[in-house]
């Protein structure tokens, strides 16, 4: 049942959601790799995020090393297609596509969301995984701290909390003095960001410009392909409307 509060912050994911990912694996994997013309590498890609998001939560448990992790999202994808990467070639994918990192662009739309949201005096902030100093390398490369408090952004491992764990959520929320219904939260990643999102009881939108497949039954408020107008009508029409919150399954 709905009531009268509206969201009062909106936080977003940082990879392959404020920039486009694909492009540094791209240029990374025909750095090291000679593969057929016909290969399907944002397929690949994508699969590469799967075993990414996947084996994060490993890492996160303390289950397995970030190098390895690291190598292995790149191994195991990879097999899914016929194609043996061993671990030097993987290591050289990895540095290679963490060299392109310091190159990143910011997705087209993405400060003109932001400068709406700011404008419209909601709290906008980022929660990402990752390494601390290794996610804020690139936030720092978007200039996203120019435009987002740096109290705003949230990194896994400085929190001790990774998504989807719907903990990092409540810590946020808590953090920044909203209830969680009144967070909402975008991001690319259906496991990570929509699921761990929907289970802290926040709102979240789905920003899937991939074509992936979601693998729970949850409901996101909306699915989004890119962060240009259809993003920005969809916001303005959550952000006015009474809560109704998104289904859990």
């Amino acid at each position: 049942m709905g009531n009268t509060h509206r969201i009062e912050a909106v936080f977003f994911d940082l990879d392959d959601t404020l920039y486009d990912s694909l492009s540094p694996f791209r240029t990374a994997i025909a750095a090291v790799m000679a593969l057929p013309g016909e290969f399907p590498i944002e397929q690949a890609y994508r699969r590469v995020r799967y075993h990414s998001d996947r084996l994060w939560e490993v890492y996160a448990e303390g289950k397995m090393e970030l190098h390895e992790m690291r190598l292995q999202r790149v191994i195991q994808a990879f097999a899914e297609y016929g194609i043996a990467v061993d671990r030097a070639q993987s290591a050289e994918i990895q540095a290679r596509y963490q060299e392109e990192q310091g190159r990143l662009t910011m997705t087209e739309g993405v400060l003109e969301v932001i400068g709406d949201l700011q404008r419209a005096g909601y709290d906008v902030g980022i929660i990402t995984n990752g390494p601390v100093e290794h996610q804020w390398g690139k936030i720092r490369a978007l200039s996203l701290n120019q435009v987002i408090a740096e109290d705003r952004i949230f990194v896994s491992d400085g929190v001790g909390i990774a998504k989807p764990d719907p903990g990092i959520f409540r810590y946020v929320s808590k953090a920044t003095g909203h209830a969680d219904e009144h967070c909402l939260y975008v991001g690319d990643s259906w496991r990570n960001d929509i699921a761990g999102a929907i289970e802290a009881g926040w709102r979240s939108i789905w920003l899937n410009r991939r074509g992936a497949e979601p693998d729970t039954d949850h409901v996101p408020y909306a699915v989004m392909s890119d962060m240009t107008l259809e993003l920005r009508e969809a916001l303005r029409a959550l952000l006015t409307a009474p809560i109704v919150h998104d289904a859990k399954g």
